[in-house]
C-alpha cells in the first residue's frame, strides 16, 4: 500500500559518512550480525535490479571477516560510528530502535561509543520456519536515546 503524499528516497552509500538532510523522529535499524551472513550475496538480485555498485569491501560485520577479536573490534567501531552519525540527525529525545541478537554482548560498548543510552529492551522469539537451525532463537529490540 502506498501512502499518499509520501515519498521514499534511497541513498546508497556508507552510513557512517552520509550527510542526512533534516531531522528525524526515530531511527529503526537491524545491523548485520558479525560474521554470520553474506548480505551482498544474499541480496545480489537487488544490486543487479537497481544497478547498484557492489561495495562489499565496506560492509560492517561481513561474513568473510569472521568473528576474530579484530573483526569484532572493527564491527563495534563500524556500528557505533553508524549509530553516532544517525543519532546526530534526530530530534531531541527521539529514539533509536535496534533489532539485534547480541549473544556476544557487544551493544553496551556500541551504545556508549555512539553516545546513546539504553532506555529499554524488548525480547522477541523468532519463529524460524526454515528448519535449518535447531533450538530456540531470540532477538532483542533495543530502545536507545541520545545522551
Amino acid at each position: 500500500m502506498r501512502a499518499r503524499g509520501c515519498e521514499a528516497l534511497v541513498r546508497h552509500g556508507d552510513s557512517r559518512e552520509l550527510d542526512w538532510d533534516g531531522r528525524f523522529d526515530a531511527v529503526i535499524t537491524s545491523p548485520p550480525y558479525p560474521g554470520l551472513i553474506d548480505y551482498h550475496e544474499q541480496h545480489r538480485y537487488a544490486y543487479e535490479l537497481l544497478g547498484l555498485d557492489d561495495r562489499r569491501e565496506h560492509e560492517i560485520g561481513a561474513a568473510a571477516a569472521g568473528t576474530s577479536k579484530s573483526a569484532l573490534s572493527a564491527y563495534i567501531d563500524g556500528v557505533a560510528g553508524t549509530l553516532r552519525k544517525a543519532a546526530g540527525s534526530l530530534h531531541p529525545g527521539a529514539p533509536v530502535l535496534i533489532v539485534v541478537n547480541d549473544r556476544r554482548d557487544l551493544y553496551p560498548d556500541i551504545l556508549a561509543r555512539a553516545g546513546l543510552k539504553l532506555h529499554g529492551r524488548l525480547r522477541r522469539h523468532v519463529n524460524r520456519r526454515t528448519g535449518r537451525r535447531a533450538g530456540e532463537y531470540f532477538e532483542d529490540v533495543l530502545v536507545a536515546v541520545p545522551e
